[in-house]
């Protein structure tokens, strides 16, 4: 006898009565969510004066040839991010850190609250903390984050901080052996429940100023992920995305920010290595720091980054078991926020607006005239390691220490170099030169330092600059009459070579009078030599260096150019 299967009654009996079509269809046993994602937004939230970004891309139009695409803007980007939330009901908005720091004049004028405010206002429910964030100490950015205001009062009026978890799970408390922020998050999305955990690169010690993060510990970014991702799953979730402020130097041949393949063949960089040694169970790895845009596979894993400054959005497709929560597959693109695509925000743009106004006055200050704009990295294929701009800079802080004591020689760092002189697109000549230009180029409220160093010190300094990943070295910038040859494919602690000092070779037991800033003084840039300094000396901020050099020299200043102070073999 042939046993039929035993069925509920409240289901049976519909199909007796011949109803069986008008059951509803059992549930599709995956959920999909998405994850929208942006990095190193920098604080640009002006949609215009300069463009935050313009991208080179493929022009449909010409095969073969390439557009140029003005891209982000907050007003854009929340026209970017509300579409992909329509297509996408079951979504997050995430940040894989430096979303503020190292900003132009309109944010970093009011200590970046209006770029907190609008990343509010995109609806940001997370983000892990990058070095930048750092950028004035780890008490203000509790600050800015709580949105407790100091004694004078907010620079933004109604400021009420970070509406979205900051993550690290690697940044530790010396103090408490403790995680300093939260170390993960759990959402709900839909039916599921997906885990974010976060970490910013260890090497934040070496690119952020000592005092500013006294007391932390960075610890290995697999290692702190690892140890949370138990606990995690001892709460029934599965689905395990990795926010890491650390990212790989690739470039798609093809020009395009997605490889349709994941394959990204030479994808490389720090992220590689942290992605293999992370637990199984983090499927996706979010990453930044390095300003680039992909969406490739390392170990299985769907890596991705959203180039910088808002300019694009990473959209990561998640395909989730519905009974167990495992993830089952992922994907992505990456949009470009394209500003001539997408309309601006009315309410966006109003608020930006209005957060313009308050610094328009003192951002539009004139300051000098120049005779040709001047590029903050030295070209390529010069054999000049000196850019324009490093050189101007060097020369300011140089002439600024002076005016307070001896000085022998400064250094500037090409990293601190945030924008071309002027900011924005020429339309004069010579070109004016306002004060927001100036915080564009030296956004960080740096210090100028002045320090004795010994020549041999100096010559051992020079040779701990590293070249990073596959980029050309981005060489400290030298004043006037300073000079040295850098031979990258020399052994490590050899590659400086021939220093000189006004034509002489440096003296190695003469003691130097080294003008720098604050960051580097407090060995940034892996630069720790600096630390041994004695007889310091704080002159004051580095803006008004370069605001006195620009003012007091002739009208325009005389012509800038990489005049191979460094020399590359």
């Amino acid at each position: 006898m042939r046993i039929l299967p035993r069925h509920p009654l409240s289901i049976l009996l519909p199909c007796l009565l011949g109803a069986c079509a008008s059951l509803p269809p059992p549930p599709p046993e995956t959920v999909a969510v998405t994850i929208l994602g942006i990095n190193d937004f920098h604080g640009q939230i002006q949609s215009a004066g300069p463009v935050p970004k313009t991208l080179q891309l493929p022009d449909p139009a010409h095969p073969g040839s390439q557009r140029n695409v003005a891209a982000g803007g907050a007003a854009y980007l929340a026209s970017a991010l509300a579409e992909l939330r329509a297509a996408n009901p079951d979504s997050i908005t995430v940040g894989v850190g430096d979303l503020i720091g190292a900003a132009p004049l309109v944010s970093t004028l009011l200590a970046d609250e209006p770029a907190i405010e609008v990343l509010n206002r995109l609806g940001v429910s997370l983000s892990t903390v990058g070095n930048h964030e750092f950028d004035h100490g780890r008490d203000e950015l509790l600050r800015r984050i709580r949105g407790e205001c100091p004694a004078d009062g907010c620079k933004l009026p109604g400021f009420s901080g970070a509406h979205f978890d900051y993550l690290a799970a690697n940044i530790i408390d010396e103090a408490t052996g403790k995680p300093w922020l939260k170390p993960y998050v759990i959402r709900q999305l839909g039916s599921v429940r997906v885990a974010f955990v976060g970490a910013d690169l260890r090497g934040v010690p070496d690119i952020v100023m000592a005092s500013g993060i006294r007391g932390l510990y960075f610890e290995d970014e697999a290692i702190a992920i690892n140890r949370v991702i138990p606990e995690i799953r001892a709460q029934g979730v599965e689905t395990i995305v990795a926010l890491i402020h650390q990212g790989a130097d690739y470039h798609a041949a093809s020009g395009a920010v997605s490889e349709p393949d994941y394959a990204c063949p030479g994808f490389a960089g720090p992220i590689v290595d942290i992605v293999k040694h992370l637990d199984k169970s983090v499927g996706v790895v979010m990453s930044a720091h390095t300003h680039e845009a992909y969406t490739c596979k390392v170990d299985g894993r769907l890596v991705t980054q959203a180039g910088s400054y808002g300019a694009l959005v990473s959209e990561i497709r998640l395909r989730i078991d519905r009974h167990s929560g495992a993830l089952i597959d992922a994907s992505a693109t990456n949009h470009v926020v394209d500003q001539q695509r997408f309309q601006p925000d009315a309410a966006m743009q109003a608020y930006v607006a209005d957060v313009s106004a308050s610094s328009k006055t003192i951002s539009q200050q004139r300051i000098g005239l120049l005779p040709a704009t001047l590029e903050r990295y030295a070209a390529e294929q010069s054999g000049k390691g000196d850019s324009a701009l490093g050189n101007l800079i060097a020369d300011g802080m140089l002439d600024f220490a002076r005016q307070a004591g001896a000085a022998d020689m400064a250094f500037m760092n090409s990293g601190g170099l945030r924008a071309n002189l002027p900011s924005g697109p020429v339309t004069t000549s010579p070109q004016n030169i306002t004060l927001g230009d100036l915080y564009a180029v030296q956004p960080f409220g740096n210090d100028v330092v002045v320090l004795s160093l010994s020549g041999a010190q100096i010559l051992a300094m020079l040779n701990q600059q590293t070249q990073q990943g596959n980029k050309p070295p981005r060489l400290l910038q030298v004043s006037r009459g300073l000079s040295y040859r850098w031979n990258p494919a020399a052994p490590a602690g050899a590659r400086a070579s021939d220093v000189r000092l006004d034509g002489e070779p440096l003296q190695p037991q003469r003691n130097y009078r080294v003008v720098t800033n604050s960051f580097i003084a407090e060995g940034g840039d892996g630069l720790r030599i600096f630390t041994a300094g004695t007889e310091r000396q704080t002159i004051g901020p580095d803006i008004d260096a370069t605001r006195r050099y620009l003012t007091e020299r002739s009208r325009p200043l005389p012509a800038y150019s990489s005049e191979g102070r460094i020399r590359l073999e």
